[in-house]
């Protein structure tokens, strides 16, 4: 009975620690994939994606809601409690380089606010489960970058 006992705790104790590291590992990505507007404010890039990812990115064709799911841009809300529920604005996936940049249908507008987020939570799974799976959980495990297009 107590060698039971003893084989329980210790399986309690890893499932603890597994646990632990899990979380580790997304705050380590959420620190080092970054979301930047290009150069020239026609897009919005999600650089230093890890390698397993963009090569199954690479392997298979995701359709937009695969890909807004995953990494999205959104129009500001005047209203913040709405900012949550808003549609992802259209537009194109591309993957170059190491990274994946949304190129809109339309235009960033000059003097409106936007925001993207990379939903960063379910990159801990294989990269196989992501694209079957067909959308992301939003459970606060993002990173998100707000932008503004100057005038110039």
């Amino acid at each position: 009975m107590k060698f039971t006992n003893l084989i329980q705790i210790a399986a309690l104790f890893f499932l603890f620690l597994s646990s632990c590291t899990e979380k580790r590992q997304n705050e380590r990505l959420a620190e080092t994939m970054k979301i930047r507007l290009n150069s020239d404010s026609s897009a919005i890039e999600l650089r230093d994606v890890p390698a397993h990812i963009i090569e199954e990115f690479l392997a298979d064709s995701l359709d937009y809601s695969q890909w807004s799911g995953f990494f999205a841009v959104y129009e500001e809300s005047r209203d913040p409690e709405m900012r949550d529920f808003q549609p992802a604005l259209s537009g194109t996936y591309i993957i170059d380089e190491g990274m994946v940049r949304f190129q809109p249908d339309s235009a960033f507008r000059k003097g409106r606010s936007y925001f993207s987020r990379c939903y960063t939570k379910l990159l801990l799974r294989e990269p196989a489960d992501i694209l079957g799976a067909g959308k992301l959980s939003v459970n606060n495990s993002y990173i998100e970058l707000r932008f503004s297009v100057p005038d110039k």
